[in-house]
């Protein structure tokens, strides 16, 4: 089935195995990777990351015609099977990642000028989407106390329904800190991103090399989207999280600072619970029915331990920050 497509690259194949997404490849020169890709705007973004971020990108291989990608009924593209290194320290991969990722973003990084029209569209569109969501959450919680009898799910949204109004009202404040603040530059800062940032999607391979791949959903967005999507992925698991990723989120902010309006923008997305309102939605108004109610029971718990690592972080960041203000503001207290 693959043979005409490696063949493009003079490759005769002998065994292939399944890894997620993509083949690994045995062939008469060596072991290679071979990914299908789903249509133009993916072909176009790992073509575009390769331009921009090339050093950082796992090797693409040309086919014999120099082309960047195989056509054989679907398109494809060839990297070499890249070995990773033994992984000793969690703490250290996790600071590499992040100190990576600012380079990357480094790169490409400008700045635009935005209109206030744009600034105050953005915000009312977010307000208005958070308020819909607390206006919903609000009345369906009411709804579950006046019942005479709530579900082992129902029981679990009003017992985590106060927290989640408080991360609401942290992530709105901190937006509002934003729409202040921006007002008055007017300058937003983007990059070539890459789209689906994590830790399965960068190597450290036994060169010492380090390397980003699975490049299908890069474009130009601001450098905070792959941040909160790194966290918000990695987040996914039992409180407590390691310090390593708080301490990773520094490392990238020493390579590219975040400023005021960016640092509030930062805090207040990481900080939304959308997660865990589209879980209760999905519960109240269109409830699968091949779902069991212990099945939504254990993604409403994930989803709100989630919540809760990702409070933890946004909480010791802003400490953190809160201190070296406080380092960096001097002492206007009169000498006695």
């Amino acid at each position: 089935m693959y043979a005409p497509v490696l063949r493009q690259y003079g490759l005769k194949p002998f065994r292939m195995e399944q890894h997620g997404k993509v083949k690994k490849v045995y062939t008469n020169a060596g072991t290679f990777a071979l990914k299908e890709i789903a249509n133009v705007r993916e072909m176009e973004a790992v073509w575009q990351s390769y331009i921009f971020c090339g050093q950082q990108s796992v090797p693409l291989y040309l086919t014999k015609q120099g082309l960047p990608f195989a056509a054989h009924g679907r398109h494809y593209y060839l990297m070499p099977w890249v070995f990773p290194a033994e992984r000793k320290d969690t703490r250290e991969h996790v600071l590499s990642f992040f100190r990576d990722l600012a380079h990357l973003h480094q790169k490409s990084l400008r700045q635009l000028d935005v209109s206030e029209e744009e600034i105050n569209n953005y915000y009312e569109n977010k307000k208005r989407e958070w308020e819909r969501q607390r206006s919903f959450l609000q009345s369906y919680v009411e709804k579950c106390e006046n019942a005479w009898y709530m579900s082992p799910f129902q029981l679990q949204c009003c017992t985590y329904f106060h927290e989640t109004m408080q991360a609401y009202s942290f992530a709105e404040t901190e937006m509002e800190k934003w729409h202040e603040t921006i007002k008055k530059t007017k300058k937003w800062r983007i990059a070539w991103i890459h789209g689906k940032a994590r830790l399965s999607h960068y190597i450290v391979p036994e060169d010492s090399r380090r390397y980003f791949f699975s490049w299908e959903r890069a474009g130009w967005n601001s450098p905070l989207f792959d941040v909160i999507m790194a966290l918000r992925y990695h987040m996914r698991t039992f409180p407590p999280i390691g310090d390593e990723w708080v301490e990773g989120i520094e490392a990238y902010e020493k390579t590219l600072s975040l400023s005021e309006e960016e640092q509030s923008f930062f805090f207040s997305h990481l900080a939304q619970p959308h997660f865990l309102y589209r879980c209760i939605y999905e519960y109240a108004a269109k409830r699968q029915h091949e779902k069991s109610e212990r099945e939504y029971v254990s993604e409403l718990q994930r989803r709100y331990l989630t919540m809760k690592n990702m409070e933890y972080a946004v909480m010791r960041l802003a400490q953190r920050k809160a201190e070296e203000n406080a380092k960096t503001t001097p002492d206007e207290t009169p000498p006695q």
